[in-house]
């Protein structure tokens, strides 16, 4: 299973994981499927979690492709001026709580005897580029 197939790593792994023939089913779940999965809502997460143990229950992978960086209306900070309680409350909620949340409600639909793996990912990070700002603030500070 993958969770985040909307996204463009998602999507990739997703589409991976369904022609390489080791798997008997393959399953995506994002924010707009059925069933509807959206992060910062510990009930779709659970509803979601029961639907797939309906149908898919053992599962030996699943994947967690999820993450925020910017959208909304919300940019990712370049300075430290830019920073946003309310962008990193949401990223935090997403990022962090989010993935937890997967855990707690998909780990039990994974076997206890033989190999199984739950992984989480997220390529939302900002470029090496923007290392170079934090370090010119940094010195700018100092």
């Amino acid at each position: 299973m993958v969770i985040g197939a909307a996204g463009t790593i998602g999507g990739a792994l997703l589409q991976a994981l369904q022609t390489d023939g080791r798997f008997d089913s393959v399953i995506g779940l994002l924010r707009q499927g059925v069933p509807m999965l959206d992060l910062l809502s510990e009930a779709s997460i659970a509803d979601a979690a029961h639907a797939v143990a309906r149908i898919a229950a053992p599962m030996r992978l699943v994947i967690d492709a999820t993450g925020f960086l910017h959208g909304g209306g919300m940019m990712p900070e370049k300075s430290w001026h830019q920073l946003d309680a309310e962008h990193m409350a949401k990223a935090f909620a997403i990022n962090v709580i989010g993935p937890a949340l997967l855990m707690k409600h998909f780990l039990p639909l994974l076997p206890r005897d033989g190999r199984a793996v739950f992984a989480t990912l997220s390529a939302k990070v900002g470029s090496i580029g923007d290392n170079r700002l934090f370090t010119n603030t940094a010195r700018e500070v100092t």
